[in-house]
């Protein structure tokens, strides 16, 4: 499969996903649970996962980016996958009461019981679900993807209007994880053995000791976040910064979310051919940064009112969090692949000191947040992602060579694309319009007409990412035409 079908298929299946917890969130949201059920789950969904940073162990990366793959040793790397998954479920489970005595909150112990039973299904389509990213076989992903997201929303969205609270998102990660595991199976089924001897994994087993350190540092930045709001700031504050994050990074996956998988995939094999990957980099970051500043600065602007139309009035809280975390992603989404570029250049262990720090300053800076104000929480992601850029972008410019002018040169045009996209929303403002207040209509009218002027200014602009627009149009419409013209 090319890698333009390939990210075709990969944004097919990032839009339904999207489309699917976006709609069940919009409605479990505003019909059915308040911030502090929602906070009450993202609590015990962070110390869950904290735990499962050594569920993966790095197997998915290293099926996926091996330069040559032994098949006959896939069940042995099954196997270890499982043996992993049922440690870590076993650890979840009986760390979960003294989680709710942490937090004095009892309900917390069930929902990280039946998180834990998930884990002992997500380890059946770690080796399926690699597989098909190593053969670029996006089509099929699509079907685990979205099927999973179907299930486990779906059974969300029934419980929740049964009255099941909190506990109702909990059954639809356990309801995700098993029909990921059927579905990924269904496509590329790899029976899980307990390995014969050392010989066989050790090779994954090697990577993967290096990895664990990396996915444990970016776990404690990333999934730590809700375990700090909710200790210093309440369950109530945690559903709110939960939420807000969750939209803005939702919209990041819609957007760009499918390229990066596909990606990987290309750049590894460039590296095996041995081709540069300064120029095919910068290209990447031109196609990420105009998507993703468009759709973040028009998140921003339409903050109040988005939440408003979505959740209702018990969310209104989380509209300043959602403008700060929406200005916070234009800094992440500016280097992209961050962590899978030098994982292919074998600087795994360079990679482990750097992503220590940046842990170390998210979490200093969003503790420093939480100290002054929930709002000041929701401030603290903006500091966090200029540190964060500064930090990744000095690292692959000396790993990959690109130059700092190039880059910023890309930038520049991805800004001038970004900004015109919030111009109808800005125009308006400027004229008296009350933002927070805007109607459905008028919300659509003013977005629509920032995707106008958007593509107007790819156009203006010779964005290179207007080539792959129209390449990606043409993709689309070429098969139609063979059949209309059949």
């Amino acid at each position: 499969m090319s890698v333009r079908r390939a990210a075709l298929w990969s944004m097919g299946a990032q839009y339904a996903t999207f489309v699917i917890q976006f709609t069940a969130s919009v409605l479990i949201s505003r019909l059915f649970l308040l911030p502090a059920d929602v906070g009450l789950f993202s609590v015990a969904l962070a110390a869950a996962m904290m735990v499962s940073i050594f569920q993966d162990l790095g197997i998915t990366r290293f099926i996926s980016g091996q330069p040559q793959m032994q098949r006959e040793l896939l069940p042995d790397y099954a196997g270890v996958a499982v043996i992993i998954g049922w440690t870590v479920a076993a650890v979840v489970a009986i760390a979960a009461p003294l989680v709710a005595l942490f937090y004095h909150q009892p309900a917390l112990a069930p929902l990280l019981w039946l998180i834990a039973a998930s884990y002992v299904l997500t380890p059946y389509a770690t080796v399926p679900a690699a597989l098909l990213v190593r053969e670029m076989d996006f089509r099929a992903l699509f079907t685990v993807n979205a099927g999973s997201a179907l299930a486990g929303n779906g059974t969300a969205l029934a419980l929740a209007a049964c009255g099941f609270g909190a506990s109702a998102l909990a059954w639809g990660v356990l309801a995700t994880a098993a029909a990921r595991a059927i579905l990924a199976n269904w496509g590329r089924p790899v029976r899980p053995r307990r390995p014969r001897d050392m010989a066989s994994v050790r090779p994954m087993l090697g990577f993967s000791s290096m990895s664990f350190v990396l996915s444990a540092s970016a776990a404690v930045g990333q999934r730590s976040q809700d375990l700090i709001v909710g200790r210093l700031l309440g369950i109530a504050a945690t559903g709110l910064f939960s939420r807000a994050s969750a939209l803005a990074g939702q919209l990041t996956t819609l957007v760009t979310g499918a390229i990066g998988s596909v990606f990987y995939a290309a750049f590894a094999r460039k590296r095996d051919a041995g081709e540069p990957l300064a120029e095919p980099y910068l290209h990447l970051v031109s196609c990420y940064t105009v998507l993703n500043w468009a759709a973040m600065i028009g998140l921003a602007l339409t903050a109040e009112p988005l939440v408003m139309l979505l959740y209702g009035p018990n969310w209104m809280g989380s509209a300043p969090l959602l403008r700060w975390t929406a200005l916070g992603e234009i800094f992440f989404v500016a280097i992209p692949l961050q962590m899978d570029v030098p994982l292919l250049l074998g600087q795994i262990r360079r990679l482990v000191w750097v992503n220590l720090l940046d842990t170390l300053a998210a979490v200093a800076i969003l503790t420093a947040g939480c100290f002054i104000s929930l709002e000041a929480a929701g401030v603290s992601r903006v500091i966090y992602g200029f540190v964060w850029w500064a930090i990744y972008a000095v690292y692959l410019r000396r790993l990959i060579g690109f130059r700092f002018s190039a880059l910023l040169a890309v930038y520049l045009r991805s800004g001038i694309c970004a900004l015109a996209a919030g111009l109808p929303l800005i125009l308006a403002s400027l004229s008296g319009v009350n933002l927070t207040n805007l109607s459905l209509i008028m919300l659509l009218v003013l977005s629509g007409a920032g995707v106008l002027c958007w593509l107007a200014s790819l156009v203006l602009t010779r964005h290179p990412a207007w080539t792959e627009i129209r390449m990606m149009l043409d993709a689309l419409a070429r098969p139609v035409l063979a059949r209309v013209r059949g």
